[in-house]
């Protein structure tokens, strides 16, 4: 793989980066000065383009991978586990009430949680940091009997502090049952990405969480009620 090796403060950069960015984005909607959609596409357009910059123009690389089978069949039992999970939950505790967005705005949105959200967080928190802070500290961290890597742990922790942004529009309660979650989705997908290195199996089970997990309540209220 060429290019050079990513360290931790690249890492840290990254991290910085994406946290001035996504506050800036957030900010604007506070302030009612883009609408929520707007904000959401300017915030992973910022994090698209640091791992760009740092990928191509500063040419530290780091594992994509590609669609091999053999790197794909550990997230492909994922990608079917991440799917019935959110079809459970949405049949066993359907919302009280669904009000769809007009059609243009609905299509952005889902566009969005299909193809955006996906791959760009996954290639900043997994790709970039995660790999960054790995290659160059070596340590280890012992969670319920399981040896995690030190970066594979900052990059989850990070993941979901980062949802912290999402106070601009929704309570705090709401804000931290996210972060917790991101978390722990954080780490699975970080662990699985330390053994398959390809990303493409990472952006495809975040893309399909977000999306089920939204769509799917909307499924279960129309067949249900």
């Amino acid at each position: 793989m060429r290019g050079r090796q990513l360290r931790w403060p690249d890492a840290a950069v990254t991290l910085g980066l994406a946290g001035v960015g996504t506050l800036a984005a957030g900010a604007a909607l506070r302030a009612h000065w883009i609408p929520g959609i707007v904000a959401a596409y300017a915030a992973h357009a910022w994090l698209a383009a640091i791992v760009l910059a740092w990928y191509f123009w500063l040419g530290r690389r780091f594992p994509v991978g590609a669609l091999v089978w053999r790197q794909l069949l550990p997230w492909s039992a994922l990608w079917l586990l991440a799917a019935v999970l959110n079809l459970v939950q949405a049949f066993s505790v359907p919302p009280e009430a669904v009000q769809l967005p007009a059609p243009a705005l609905l299509t952005a949105q889902l566009v969005f949680l299909a193809l955006v959200v996906g791959p760009t967080e996954e290639l900043l928190f997994r790709g970039l940091v995660q790999t960054a802070i790995n290659s160059s500290l070596r340590g280890e961290l012992q969670l319920l009997g399981w040896s995690l890597r030190l970066g594979t742990v900052v990059a989850a922790v990070a993941f979901g502090l980062w949802h912290l942004v999402n106070l601009t529009y929704q309570a705090f309660g709401p804000t931290m049952e996210q972060v917790l979650v991101a978390i722990v989705i954080g780490l699975v997908i970080g662990v699985v990405y330390d053994r398959t290195r390809n990303l493409v199996g990472a952006a495809v089970l975040h893309s399909l969480l977000d999306l089920t997990g939204t769509v799917l309540p909307w499924v279960a209220y129309f067949v249900l009620r």
